[in-house]
């Protein structure tokens, strides 16, 4: 009788992490209603749900990706004000469609440097080269507008690459765009 409870019970944990993995990109729309955002995977996932990564960094999709040195993925909380922004580090998270970045743990208090290459995404593989401050106006827009935005934009999960300076301020800021 043990045993039939405990399938019954593995049972029932396999279909409630199913729903949840399940969600993803799906929920995320060019307007922006989600947060996260794809990363190019080394290799497409293969049919049966997505499962967590293995210890050596590969699952159901294959390796996670890796960024190039210096730089990180992060997800602003609030929105940037002139010279700062709160973001969470963003971290690949494999799902049915693709990986998707998702800030996590507690938000770090950033600072811009003087000159700050800025790009916003405007599609796949895209993005035009902007003034810092109107970045900081379209990720304000994201959090705060619903995602309401103007072409060609759109509030693609909220996930940016940013590198840092020798003084830990953000010198690169580049939108990452995602379906």
């Amino acid at each position: 009788m043990k045993t039939i409870h405990r399938f019954i019970s593995a049972l029932a944990l396999v279909a409630a992490l199913g729903s949840v993995t399940a969600c993803g990109p799906e929920e995320d729309t060019a307007a922006g209603s989600g947060s996260g955002a794809s990363a190019q995977p080394s290799e497409k996932q293969t049919a049966g749900g997505a499962s967590a990564d293995k210890a050596d960094g590969t699952g159901e999709c294959g390796k996670a990706p890796k960024l190039p040195t210096g730089h990180k993925m992060i997800e602003p909380v609030e929105p940037p004000s002139k010279g700062s922004m709160s973001a969470k580090d963003a971290k690949p998270t494999c799902t049915p469609n693709d990986w998707i970045y998702h800030g996590e743990g507690k938000a770090k208090y950033y600072l811009f440097a003087e000159q700050v290459k800025a790009e916003l995404a405007t599609g796949p593989g895209s993005t035009k080269t902007v003034p810092v401050g109107e970045l900081w106006a379209h990720a304000g827009d994201c959090l705060t507008n619903g995602g309401a935005v103007k072409e060609p934009y759109s509030c693609s999960g909220n996930i940016y690459d940013i590198t840092l300076d020798s003084e830990g301020k953000v010198k690169t800021i580049k939108e990452i765009w995602h379906p």
